[in-house]
C-alpha cells in the first residue's frame, strides 16, 4: 500500500468518490500526479471491483516528446493489464481554426474524449497545488467568492482524489514507492501563466509562509462553504421574487445586495446572458428607479419600479411600407354597427375634423396627445406609462397625424380634437396591416 494512500482514502470517502463496481476512466498524461493517481486506483481495483480505463491525450504540442510520453503510459498499462486508449490532436492548429486559445481548446477536447466512453466516474489528477495555482490565477484577473472555490473535488461524475495532496507530497510518494513518471519540459516555460505562478509566485508566498498551500486550502474550503450558503440564499430569494419572467422589486429589495446581485445574474443566466461587473452594476442601479439599461446590442434590462425584466428592443414595423385601410361611413351607420366595426377597425374618429393629409409614423421625442374625454394634455411617454405599454413595444405602435399634429394612437385612443361628438357627420375608420 502506498504511504499516501490513507490521505487519499480520506478525500475519496469524504466526497463519496468511488463505489463498488465503478467503471472509472482515468486521465493519465504520464506525469507524477497522474501516475500516482493510476497506482492508487490499481490498489483499489480488486478491493472495489473497479474497471479501469486509462485515457491519454497527445496534444501535438511537444511533437516527438509527447509521443514518447504516450508510449510510456501505454507500456505501463500493458504491464499492469489496464485498458488504454489515446486521442491525438494538433491543438495549436485546431485551436486557431476554432478561434480558441490552445489551453482552452485542449481542455475542451480532453473532457469530450473522457466523457465519450460512458464511464461511471472520470478521475483526473488535479492536486492541491493545482487548486492553489487556479486560485492565484483567478485572483490576478479579479474574481468573486465563487472563483475562490477553486477546482471542485467532485463535479458531476468527475472525481479528483488527489485534490488535497500537494505536488511535493505526490513527488515524494512517487520517489519512495518507485512510481515511474515523465517530466513535461514545458513546465519550466514561464511564458505560460500557470507555470509562472507555479515557478515564481508560489515560492514567494512560501517564503512568507512555508505552509502556504495548506493555508490556501483553508481559504478554498471556507469559500466553498460560503458559496454553498449563498447559493441556497439565492435560490430562496429567486423563488420568492421571480414571477412572470420578472423580478418583483418590492420583495427583492428586502434582501442583502450580495444576494440581489446573484439573483440578477441567475435571471440573466436563465436567458442565456452572462454579465461582467460593469453591466451588473448598471442593472443593479435599476432597483430604485424607472428606466432601462443596455446589456448588449438590443437587449436591455427594464425597470418600472415594480418589476425588473429583460426586454429586446427591436423596431419590427417599417412605417414606410405599412398598408393603411380606410373607410368613411355616416355617423348613423357607425352607431348602428358600432361593436362589429370596432372589431374590424382599431381606430376611428370624426373624419371632418382632420386637417390635410393623414400620415402614420412611429413616436417622436416631444410628442403629446390629449386623449378624448380626459380633458388633459400629456406627453406620449406618460400616456404609454399610464397604459402600461411595455417600453420595448412603443417604437412599433403607429401614431396617426394630420397637418396639425397627432390625432390618435392606433389601437389606443383618438385625440380630443377629432373625437366623435354631437356635430359629427362622417366617421373615419382605420385598420393598419403591420
Amino acid at each position: 500500500m502506498l504511504m499516501i494512500t490513507s490521505k487519499i482514502d480520506k478525500t475519496v470517502e469524504k466526497y463519496y468518490m468511488l463505489s463498488e463496481g465503478d467503471f472509472v476512466a482515468v486521465g493519465v498524461s504520464g506525469g507524477a500526479d497522474s501516475m500516482l493517481l493510476l497506482r492508487y486506483l490499481l490498489e483499489k481495483r480488486e478491493v472495489l471491483n473497479l474497471r479501469l480505463l486509462v485515457l491519454n491525450v497527445e496534444h501535438g504540442i511537444r511533437e516527438e516528446t509527447s509521443q514518447q510520453d504516450t508510449a510510456f503510459v501505454k507500456h505501463f498499462c500493458e504491464e499492469n493489464e489496464v485498458e488504454f486508449s489515446c486521442l491525438s490532436i494538433n491543438a495549436p492548429q485546431e485551436a486557431a481554426s476554432a478561434g480558441m486559445g490552445v489551453e482552452e481548446y485542449s481542455r475542451k477536447r480532453r473532457y469530450e474524449f473522457f466523457k465519450s466512453f460512458g464511464a461511471d466516474k472520470i478521475a483526473t489528477a488535479h492536486s492541491l497545488s493545482d487548486n492553489v495555482e487556479t486560485l492565484l490565477f483567478r485572483l490576478s484577473r479579479g474574481t468573486a467568492v465563487k472563483g475562490c472555490c477553486g477546482i471542485p473535488a467532485v463535479r458531476g461524475n468527475i472525481i479528483r482524489p488527489l485534490i488535497e495532496c500537494t505536488s511535493a507530497e505526490i513527488r515524494l510518494a512517487c520517489r519512495k514507492e518507485g512510481i515511474p513518471f515523465v517530466i513535461d519540459e514545458t513546465n519550466s516555460d514561464n511564458a505560460y501563466a500557470r507555470n509562472y505562478i507555479r515557478n515564481k509566485i508560489v515560492p514567494d508566498f512560501e517564503r512568507l509562509n512555508p505552509s502556504f498551500e495548506k493555508a490556501a486550502m483553508r481559504l478554498i474550503q471556507n469559500a466553498n462553504e460560503t458559496e454553498e450558503y449563498m447559493m441556497q440564499q439565492t435560490a430562496d430569494c429567486f423563488e420568492q421574487c421571480y414571477a412572470d419572467n420578472s423580478l418583483q422589486l418590492k420583495e427583492l429589495r428586502q434582501y442583502h445586495p450580495a444576494v440581489i446581485k446573484r439573483v440578477i445574474i441567475r435571471m440573466l443566466a436563465e436567458n442565456g446572458v452572462t454579465l461582467d461587473e460593469l453591466h451588473l452594476s448598471g442593472v443593479y442601479a435599476l432597483l430604485n428607479k424607472q428606466g432601462k439599461y443596455q446589456i448588449k446590442n438590443n437587449l436591455f434590462a427594464v425597470s418600472d419600479k415594480c418589476t425588473l425584466r429583460l426586454a429586446v428592443f427591436e423596431k419590427t414595423v417599417d412605417f414606410e411600407k405599412i398598408t393603411v385601410n380606410k373607410k368613411i361611413i355616416s355617423k348613423a351607420d357607425f352607431l348602428n354597427n358600432c361593436e362589429l366595426l370596432k372589431k374590424e377597425f382599431a381606430f376611428y374618429c370624426d373624419y371632418d375634423k382632420i386637417s390635410g393629409d393623414l400620415t402614420v409614423r412611429s413616436r417622436k421625442s416631444g410628442d403629446r396627445i390629449s386623449p378624448a374625454g380626459r380633458n388633459v394634455s400629456k406627453s406620449l411617454k406618460k400616456f404609454y406609462n399610464e397604459e402600461k405599454i411595455p417600453v420595448e413595444e412603443r417604437e412599433n405602435i403607429p401614431v396617426l397625424c394630420d397637418e396639425n399634429g397627432i390625432i390618435g394612437i392606433y389601437g389606443r385612443c383618438c385625440d380630443e380634437s377629432v373625437k366623435i361628438d354631437n356635430t359629427t357627420q362622417s366617421v373615419l375608420l382605420i385598420n393598419i396591416n403591420l
